[in-house]
């Protein structure tokens, strides 16, 4: 009797209610572990981006709005309002990961020392929020040490130090390109996300993002937290379709999901009705994620070979 081997690619969209865990993502970002005693639930990252901040021009991302009249931009008083971009590199077109709203002003009268008060806005998928800093950049040295003095959200009590170090700079406009290295200490949460922790789920499968999008399924079974170093899920589930073809069958999932990369791969282990005796695999990449309340939207494009 002959057999018929299909190959089937289907992209669906994975939308989870959770509150299990606070996550990070982006390149930009990680995780420190640190050789002193902390706290169990404080966490330490260091970020790095680059702050542009565009004085002269069509587009100025900076506008002064106190100081001495008729004054150079490097005097005594003069404060500026910023809305400036942060990216991943240091080119204008490098990926943009954020923006840094608030002010700067001369405050010193013999050297180039500024007042920053400056919220860093990450747009991260995942992060969302923002860092606060309150301290003294003195724009002429090498290196320069800032504090970090709080937070909100997913960096709520957060406590660090920011070291600013110029790329470039443009003394005839004000133009500047500033390179951060950022280490941050802040609450990680609730005991729920330590080493261990297990859920069961039963989230919609659909059509589109949105969750009002044409349900094709359910993703039915548990996954944990299985790393004590990073997020990285055991994942254990099954993709039961309840619509078109595929209705009443459905495949099976047995593996690591490191819900900090971009993109996670996860091999389809079997199936049942259309997708007996499949193999195959998942690519997940999140698309949505509400650090408040832990629910996420996730992208799979799923790949497998069936009889």
């Amino acid at each position: 009797m002959a057999c018929f081997l299909s190959f089937t690619v289907f992209t669906l969209f994975f939308t989870h209610f959770s509150i299990f865990f606070n996550t990070i993502n982006g390149v930009f970002i990680e995780e420190v572990v640190e050789d002193i005693a902390i706290k169990r639930d404080d966490k330490m990252t260091h970020l790095h981006f680059y702050f542009h901040d565009i004085v002269g021009g069509k587009n100025p991302s900076v506008v002064r709005i106190a100081g001495p009249p008729d004054s150079f931009i490097g005097n005594f008083g003069n404060t500026m309002m910023a809305d400036d971009l942060l990216t991943e590199g240091p080119k204008p077109t490098s990926k943009l990961v954020g923006k840094a709203q608030g002010l700067y002003a001369m405050a010193a009268q013999n050297d180039m020392a500024l007042l920053m008060v400056m919220n860093f806005v990450f747009l991260e998928v995942s992060i969302m929020e923002c860092i606060s800093i309150l301290g003294r950049n003195a724009v002429l040295n090498d290196q320069r040490e800032m504090p970090i003095v709080g937070g909100n959200g997913f960096f709520r009590f957060a406590r660090g130090y920011a070291l600013a170090h110029t790329i470039s700079a443009d003394f005839s406009t004000g133009d500047a390109i500033v390179e951060y290295n950022v280490y941050n200490r802040w609450a990680a949460g609730p005991s729920k996300r330590s080493f261990g922790t297990t859920m069961m789920a039963d989230d919609p499968l659909t059509e589109g993002p949105e969750a009002s999008s044409k349900l094709v399924g359910r993703a039915q079974g548990i996954y944990a937290l299985a790393s004590q170093h990073d997020i990285g899920l055991l994942v254990v589930m099954n993709f039961a379709f309840l619509k078109g073809i595929y209705n009443g069958s459905a495949l099976s999932i047995l593996g690591r999901n490191p819900i900090l990369d971009r993109v996670r791969e996860m091999p389809i282990v079997g199936g049942s009705g259309v997708f007996r005796y499949a193999r195959g695999y998942a690519l997940a990449k999140t698309v949505q994620f509400n650090q408040k309340t832990g629910n996420a939207v996730v992208e799979y494009n799923v790949s497998v070979l069936h009889f």
